[in-house]
């Protein structure tokens, strides 16, 4: 038992020294407008995001991971629609976007499905740390992709998700 909390102990530990993970509340939701831009057809929103890390003292090297989570949300439940949404992983310190990478996912509204969760994990975000810089100085940002369209929609909307 003793043993079990000082693993427990040593992995909250590692956690706590790891990059911090965040959304940018603007790009956290995805709105899709129906043809003619009128109407949402559907939105996604990133309900979760979590890291993990692997700190390497002598190269100055950190090696994270982030598992994100979505929910998606359609107007009305109908046929079975696949699609593919845009999105972003950014690496900062000190306000400056150091990285950023934009990935697609695919997910799949079920005939009759109103709504829709998934998740995607990335593996391998590394982080080489600056002269004197530990690894809690940076933070990993996740958001979608979006158009100046769907970012004044966002920014009109309000701050929380649908």
């Amino acid at each position: 038992m003793a043993a079990c909390v000082a693993l427990c102990a040593c992995s909250e530990d590692k956690i706590d020294k790891c990059p911090s993970v965040s959304t940018l509340v603007d790009t956290a939701t995805l709105p899709v407008f129906q043809a003619g831009g009128s109407a949402i057809a559907y939105s996604v929103h990133i309900a979760r995001a979590t890291r993990d890390c692997d700190i390497h003292k002598f190269d100055k090297q950190v090696e994270s991971s982030v598992n994100i989570d979505f929910r998606a949300v359609r107007a009305q439940a109908g046929q079975a629609a696949t699609y593919t949404i845009p999105y972003y992983v950014a690496v900062s310190t000190e306000g400056r976007v150091l990285t950023k990478h934009v990935y697609s996912l695919q997910f799949t509204f079920e005939a009759g499905q109103a709504t829709a969760e998934f998740s995607q994990s990335l593996d391998s975000i590394a982080i080489t740390l600056g002269q004197d810089k530990k690894p809690t100085e940076y933070g990993i940002l996740v958001g979608f992709q979006l158009t100046k369209a769907q970012l004044e929609y966002n920014r009109r909307a309000g701050r929380y998700p649908p």
